[in-house]
């Protein structure tokens, strides 16, 4: 599903090959950025784990033949670890792929903490060398250009010293 967003004319166009990633804990948007278009290409979802795979884990004492309904203590945090944790992969993994595809010459990340920390960890060269920059929050639901101007201040700046000029024309005032 690609979803398109175009910039006002009175924005400098961005010129390199730009991929914006927006990502909570279990959904991520990838969104391409170039000239005056933003273009959501595609989107993923984390896969829900059901148990962990911890190896010293406590078995539920029902299983134990002891008749209790509680499982091991704390495996719902390690199954959020590790669903964390692949889907923190799985981000890497794809957004190498969009590099290498496409040629992208600058990546922003927008995540929060944990999940940020969580990608950063094994974070592939390619993608480091390409990070320009990161943003702690969750911004999922925000519009794109919003989103891009958070990164992008100068962008705004560019806008509002044009909309000082006289010759101003209304027709290009920014998207509300």
């Amino acid at each position: 599903m690609t979803h398109s967003t175009k910039l006002p004319d009175a924005m400098p166009e961005i010129d390199k090959p730009t991929l914006l990633i927006v990502a909570d804990a279990h959904h991520c948007r990838f969104i391409d950025v170039g000239g005056h278009t933003l273009l959501e290409k595609e989107t993923m979802d984390s896969k829900e784990l059901l148990h962990t795979d911890r190896q010293d884990a406590q078995p539920s004492p029902a299983s134990m033949g002891k008749g209790g309904m509680m499982s091991g203590v704390g495996e719902e945090h390690h199954a959020e670890e590790n669903r964390l944790r692949d889907f923190a992969k799985m981000l890497n993994e794809r957004t190498s792929a969009v590099i290498a595809e496409q040629k992208i010459e600058a990546v922003y990340l927008a995540a929060p903490s944990r999940f940020l920390s969580e990608i950063k960890k094994n974070m592939p060269a390619t993608v480091a060398k390409v990070l320009k920059s990161t943003i702690d929050g969750n911004f999922v639901k925000e519009p794109a250009i919003e989103i891009l101007l958070r990164f992008r201040p100068d962008l705004e700046e560019s806008v509002q010293k044009l909309r000082d000029l006289e010759n101003y024309s209304s027709k290009k005032h920014l998207p509300k």
